[in-house]
Formats: structure tokens, sequence, C-alpha cells
């Protein structure tokens, strides 16, 4: 039996988020081949299942390496290890946007945050 494609409605949709796009932060210089590194992070609504996923960023290109971790979050934002597993898969940069899959696999619905690293 297929499972059925999730509505619209039980998709997540961002409810949160840090990118920071500013350059002047003077961090050390990173080296090797990497010019630049970004992290920021995403806070979703509640969803269960498999769904694709996209984060607009200016500073995510087509070569870019991007890093995603989820996690389940409390109703303050704080991540947190529970029972339900969360697997994100298929990480594929864009001009401005990565799009992944994520995987809640829980029975009901559960908040997550994604953080997100982009090399450059």
């Amino acid at each position: 039996m297929a499972a059925a494609e999730p509505t619209a409605s039980q998709v997540p949709q961002i409810t949160g988020a840090l990118q920071s796009t500013d350059t002047e932060q003077h961090l050390a210089d990173i080296g090797g081949n990497v010019g630049a590194v970004w992290r920021g992070w995403v806070n979703w609504s509640p969803g269960n299942g498999t769904f694709n996923l996209q984060i607009s960023w200016n500073v995510i290109g087509i070569n870019s390496t991007v890093v995603i971790t989820a996690s389940e979050i409390d109703a303050n934002g704080n991540r947190f290890v529970g029972a339900a597993p969360f697997q994100v898969s298929s990480i594929a940069p864009g001009n401005g946007v990565v799009t992944f899959k994520i995987n809640i696999g829980w029975n009901s619905p559960l908040p997550m945050r994604t953080d997100i690293l982009v090399f450059n």
C-alpha cells in the first residue's frame, strides 16, 4: 500500500530563522580551499512523515557544500533528542536556495529546527 502524499497544510513551514550575511564579522581566515563558512538555523512548524523542504539564503550557490542537521524542539525552541528519529537526506544546493528531504519518523506532527552550514 503506497503512502499518501501529504497535503500542503501538513508540510512543515518556517516559523523562525537566523541567517546572517554579515561579512564584517572579522572571523579568522578559513584557509585551504574554503573561502567562507556560514551558519544559520530555521525553526519549522510541526510535521511528520517525509517532505522536500527548501531554505532560501543568498550565501548558497550551485557549488556550495551544505550540511543540514535536524532536531526536535520544545515549546521554547530548544533542541533535544526525543524518541522520534529525524533524518536529513538528498541535500541539493542551488543559486540562493537549498532543497533537502526530511523524514520525521513519528505518528504525530513534531516541531523541528534545522541547523545549516554553508561552505563556499
